[in-house]
């Protein structure tokens, strides 16, 4: 059905609150079973998911052609990304607690690294491990990191987030995050981020290590889709509303040092492919944030990088009656660009098999993009 995408990210999301929190004995235990056992269970996941993580057969070549990727590699990359895991946790290396949440997620949810380091498990555990180190770097970040005050930011933990936690929903109200009902013109999905003054207020608010694990958590949402592993996402940063305390707030010491590891997981142990970073109308006093953000950048993503001074030049991108209004004259008008929220946008990239280029005017469907909750959607409570 039309809402599997959202049934995948609340269920992985937040199955580990809405049950207690296991023990060593009980992990322990999930991890010495008899390996007959084990591998039959894990044939029996993967069957189920399988549909879920196929791409679709418009780009079925495409995925061949780029990623080397087949049914029997995918299916065979798989088992061994979780062997390695598996074999982790029974070695109680650093980190196994969190080694054994990602080996308790569906397919579709570890896929994503496969797909992103073209099926070489080795680097895709690598990212794996990367990301799952920045998660915990983020949530022991100071309550002082950007001049927050201290005691005035809630804990927010990776693992229990989901898509209506209430840290998630604030930077989706206030549109600090958004992403279109379409995708860019090489097929990714794109994300939005406009710094302004809200990024200080929500730093203040949620704490910078929190604010940043809620902005991953929907990018999150957004890899689970097939397409979007195999398309990546385009990622603009519209810094014209950004200002001078913006700016002189991530210049901070400890605010860079998020910055570089931030690059460095966009770099090499991304969960996505990155297809382009685009920064739009910095003013003179954000050059000096640009310039050592890319400093901070590797090679192939400087490559990728993307300076221009009027919206209009997003327009090579991303086409203009996707992106909401401000972006050009009309913008967002054919799309409802502007009005539509992260979850009808979701809904859309879901609905659609090729990419913007072609689907967007073909498209059959004058069905409205209401997102409704599934009733067999966990609670997040």
């Amino acid at each position: 059905p039309p809402y599997s995408l959202f049934s995948l990210v609340c269920m992985g999301c937040s199955s580990s609150r809405d049950a207690e929190t296991p023990t060593a004995t009980t992990r322990a235990s999930a991890t010495t079973l008899p390996c007959s056992e084990r591998d039959s269970k894990r044939t029996a996941r993967s069957r189920r998911h399988s549909r879920r993580i196929d791409v679709p057969s418009s780009l079925t070549l495409r995925a061949y052609e780029e990623l080397g990727e087949t049914s029997e590699l995918r299916a065979g990359s798989l088992q061994q990304l979780r062997s390695e895991l598996a074999t982790l946790v029974e070695q109680r290396v650093a980190g196994w607690e969190d080694l054994q949440r990602a080996l308790e997620r569906p397919d579709l949810w570890l896929v994503r690294f496969l797909r992103t380091r073209k099926y070489d498990s080795a680097r895709a555990l690598h990212a794996l491990r990367g990301n799952l180190s920045l998660s915990r770097y983020l949530e022991g970040l100071p309550a002082r990191t950007g001049g927050a005050k201290p005691g005035a930011v809630a804990a927010v933990r990776f693992w229990d987030l989901h898509i209506e936690d209430s840290s998630v929903r604030y930077v989706l109200d206030r549109r600090l995050l958004a992403t279109v009902p379409g995708r860019a013109r090489d097929g990714s999905a794109v994300v939005l981020l406009s710094p302004s003054s809200d990024f200080l207020v929500a730093w203040g608010r949620l704490g910078v290590g929190g604010f940043t694990l809620a902005v991953l958590k929907l990018i999150e949402a957004l890899s689970l889709e097939p397409r979007t592993q195999l398309c990546g996402i385009t990622v603009v940063v519209d810094l014209r509303r950004a200002s001078s305390a913006l700016i002189s707030t991530s210049l901070r010491p400890d605010m860079l040092r998020l910055t570089e590891r931030l690059a460095s997981l966009l770099g090499s142990k991304a969960a996505f492919r990155v297809r382009g970073l685009w920064i739009v109308g910095a003013p003179w006093y954000a050059r000096a944030l640009v310039n050592l953000v890319r400093t901070f950048l590797s090679s192939k993503l400087r490559s990728r990088l993307h300076l221009c001074s009027a919206a209009e030049d997003l327009h090579a991108a991303v086409e203009e009656r996707l992106l909401p209004a401000g972006f050009g004259a009309g913008g967002g008008a054919d799309e409802g660009g502007a009005e539509a929220s992260f979850e009808e946008c979701l809904l859309a990239l879901q609905r659609r098999e090729s990419s913007t280029r072609t689907s967007l005017r073909s498209s059959s469907s004058s069905e409205p993009l209401v997102w409704q909750r599934p009733r067999h959607e966990l609670s997040p409570t």
